[in-house]
């Protein structure tokens, strides 16, 4: 299988190393944890270390990058968040490394720049937003053991997604079984943030940015978590999952056209004339897939434009795959691997997941697992009912492919995106249809 057109930079966000942290190094440096790292170039992508302090705009720094990564570290200068330090508790303070960060984190924003934040990090983007943070977590009543940073220990516990957000659409697994050493957490929630995971005694482990639409693929994408999820990430799918769907935000994002360019970095596409072939195709490949599936599978359908007869389309056989339950995700990733498909986390819904196969080192099938009666699985069929019942809505639809594809050659996000108006039209009216039986 071909591999992706465009490997992603990821921008991470180092701290200071002490003059007594490296051997031979007296004036210290700056560094970053192997595991994130290494999780990053699991899932694809290329790895830029920034040092806090440096000089310019936040926009302009964050410039030649496709996606943000701040990583774990010392507390939060408690002055960013107007409370007085803990002169007992608080460790590792880096005024100007806080600096940075919250001023990258709202470039980042602004910029619509995909950002993943971990421990430390998920607390700068919380105060970054006006938020507020406890200062010393053993102070409170009632929060059990989260580890002791400063003494090198961790512990494991579970942290359960809230449905519909971020976190659950790229982890699809349930509870989560979480790494953790921190002695500080969130208190009071910055404006614009939802909380999207707590860990049983109620602490805040999770928060993302609050979009209009979640499944809106150009709004900002923006998830703080505070356990580390590089320490578990190798054996762990759900933990690589959150560095998997930051690369691919992030290639998505570096593989579109630049300003005022035609020419993009994504994988080349095209129309062909309909052929009646395709359904052929697609029930040939329905059976192998309910072979392998069983009794998970409650149904497949042959969705997107090779399912409408007439219709011009990207010669690749959309399958939809509807399921009574998506979690937990390995029951289905595992058996369409086997198939030779192709998984790529959906890091914006999670009632949906993607898989794609080659035929002859080109794209042929693509997958779309569904929950089975969920908002996904009927928005995607109505459309398709409604071009088969009005052909001059399909002609339409087919004037628009072929201007977009020949506007906008190897991005093939710009054309995606053209497509997204008429799209949300037609399933507008056909959903309105079939609610009041017309």
């Amino acid at each position: 299988m071909s591999e992706p057109a465009y490997r992603p930079l990821v921008a991470v966000l180092a701290y200071h190393l002490g003059g007594d942290r490296v051997a031979r190094w007296p004036d210290g440096g700056f560094g970053v944890p192997a595991p994130y790292i290494e999780a990053m170039r699991r899932a694809g992508a290329r790895t830029a270390i920034l040092a806090p302090g440096e000089a310019g705009a936040a926009e302009v720094l964050l410039e030649p990058f496709d996606a943000l990564l701040l990583v774990g570290g010392g507390d939060v200068d408690p002055a960013t968040y107007g409370a007085e330090p803990d002169l007992e508790h608080n460790y590792g303070v880096e005024p100007d490394r806080d600096r940075s960060e919250i001023d990258l984190v709202l470039a980042a924003d602004r910029l619509a720049l995909p950002t993943l934040c971990i421990c430390r990090g998920m607390q700068v983007m919380n105060v970054a937003f006006g938020g507020t943070l406890i200062q010393h977590l053993p102070d409170i009543t009632g929060l059990f053991e989260h580890g002791v940073p400063t003494a090198g220990t961790s512990t494991i516990h579970e942290v359960a997604p809230e449905p519909g957000s971020r976190l659950s659409a790229m982890t699809k697994s349930g509870p989560l079984a979480c790494s953790s050493h921190h002695h500080q957490g969130i208190d009071r929630v910055g404006g614009e943030l939802a909380v999207t995971g707590r860990s049983p005694d109620g602490l805040i482990e999770a928060v993302e940015r609050i979009v209009p639409d979640q499944q809106d693929e150009s709004a900002s994408w923006m998830v703080g978590v505070q356990w580390h999820p590089e320490e578990t990430a190798t054996e762990d799918p759900a933990q690589q999952s959150l560095f998997d769907a930051l690369a691919l935000l992030a290639r998505l994002r570096g593989s579109r056209a630049k300003p005022d360019e035609a020419q993009g970095r994504s994988r080349e596409y095209g129309l062909a004339p309909s052929d009646p072939g395709w359904p052929v195709m697609f029930e040939s490949e329905a059976r192998r897939i309910r072979r392998t599936l069983g009794d998970l599978v409650d149904r497949i359908d042959h969705v997107g434009s090779t399912s409408v007869p007439g219709l011009d389309a990207k010669p690749i056989v959309d399958i939809q795959l509807s399921l009574e339950s998506m979690i937990p995700r390995n029951a289905y990733v595992e058996p369409l691997t086997h198939l030779g498909y192709r998984w790529v986390v959906d890091p914006w819904t999670d009632e949906h997941e993607y898989f794609s196969r080659d035929q002859d080192g080109k794209r042929a099938f693509q997958i779309h697992v569904c929950r089975s009666g969920s908002e996904w699985e009927r928005r995607h069929l109505a459309f398709r009912d409604w071009l088969r019942e009005h052909p001059d809505d399909a002609a339409e639809y087919a004037r628009l492919k072929h201007d977009l594809a020949e506007r906008h050659p190897r991005d093939i996000i710009a054309y995606i995106e053209g497509k997204g108006p008429f799209i949300k039209r037609i399933e507008s009216m056909a959903l309105a249809a079939a609610a009041t039986g017309r």
